[in-house]
């Protein structure tokens, strides 16, 4: 089995390496391929184990299934894409707010769900599902058409001009790379909010109900129940980050010293830490039976990356996690290393199927 991940891994940096991705009808062909190939020498199993090819056909299948499971993901998260006609164009759309609103000196920053656009309702087939927009506030020395900034907040569905573009960033050897970063989130397009034109910009409800809104909208309440206890507090950026995972609050300072004393990653990888707490404290309700040690460890691990947000490693780790559970309930044993390697390769299918493709 460790071989087979490693050969997973394998694929999916091969994958990586490409300067472009292989048609669908191809990786499609390439599956169904495998798929005759594992029925085809299942019958000559044995035979192949005698002549010790088993473990080569393994580690070529997950190698082939890692290249192709990172290539229908990037597929899928670069089938969205802005129309180039449409870029900076001031265009009028209706959606909700999807995410945690990032305030900055100068306005909000958030990400906005696209459900239509008006007058042509027929233009949101042109655009991408998700969009990052950035909001302006009007000051003395910025333009005055700049919109005013409207109070927003997750969940809520709004009507907005906005004028797009398509993701760009820095280049730099070893920087930030904001458009991998965007992609990883499947936003596809960037863009401002304009003042109110044909349309005026205004809030249609005050809350849509789904899964992802109400986890939302209650780890903004949460923010604003920690920024209102410290006020002007020094740190209160970082017991954000701690607490429900946005980390845009933390000053480039302080992230310099948490890398050069080695933290980093408990601020980078918010909830890795409430994660280790919840699993110290899940065995103490053993005396009930396994199923009660399973459901608490996997409902520790699914609060903390609901407060915290689904981000990649958030739900790679989920789903490792509750690998584990299962693997322990079944009567295994947690320090088992076929149940560690199993654990690790759920890891890696969902943690790439997030990023791999990036």
């Amino acid at each position: 089995m460790r071989s087979a991940i490693i050969a997973f891994v394998l694929g999916v940096t091969c994958l990586q390496q490409q300067a472009a991705l292989l048609g669908c009808g191809i990786l499609i062909a390439s599956f169904l391929f495998l798929v005759v190939v594992l029925f085809g020498v299942g019958k000559y199993w044995s035979f192949l184990w005698l002549l010790r090819l088993r473990q080569l056909l393994i580690v070529s299948i997950f190698f082939l299934l890692g290249f192709i499971w990172a290539s229908l993901f990037a597929h899928w998260y670069l089938d969205e894409e802005l129309a180039h006609e449409l870029e900076g164009q001031d265009i009028t759309v209706v959606g909700t707010i999807d995410n945690l609103p990032s305030i900055f000196p100068q306005g909000e920053r958030f990400n906005f769900l696209v459900e239509k656009t008006l007058p042509d309702t027929l233009l949101v087939a042109r655009l991408p599902s998700k969009i990052a927009l950035s909001w302006y506030a009007r000051s003395q020395n910025t333009d005055p058409d700049v919109a005013v900034i409207g109070d927003v907040k997750p969940g809520q569905r709004w009507q907005l001009t906005v004028r797009l573009k398509r993701p760009y960033g820095n280049a730099n050897p070893m920087g930030f790379d904001y458009e991998v970063w965007l992609l990883e989130q499947r936003v596809r397009a960037t863009g401002t909010i304009r003042p109110n034109g044909a349309f005026k910009n205004q809030q249609l409800t005050s809350f849509v109900w789904s899964v992802n809104n109400v986890i939302e909208r209650c780890r903004f309440m949460l923010r604003d129940r920690i920024h209102a206890a410290l006020p002007e507090h020094p740190y209160v950026g970082i017991i954000v980050a701690l607490v429900v995972g946005d980390q845009r609050e933390v000053a480039q300072s302080d992230w310099k010293i948490f890398n050069r004393t080695g933290i980093g990653h408990l601020v980078s990888i918010s909830g890795l830490h409430i994660t280790m707490v919840a699993g110290l404290f899940a065995p103490f309700v053993f005396y009930r039976g396994t199923i009660t040690f399973v459901c608490t460890s996997a409902q520790d691990r699914c609060n903390c990356r609901c407060i915290n947000g689904f981000g990649v490693c958030g739900t790679g780790g989920f789903w490792c996690t509750s690998t584990a559970n299962l693997i322990y309930a079944d009567g295994g044993s947690n320090s088992d290393v076929d149940g560690a390697t199993d654990q690790y390769f759920i890891y890696l299918v969902f943690s790439f199927g997030c990023c791999g493709c990036t």
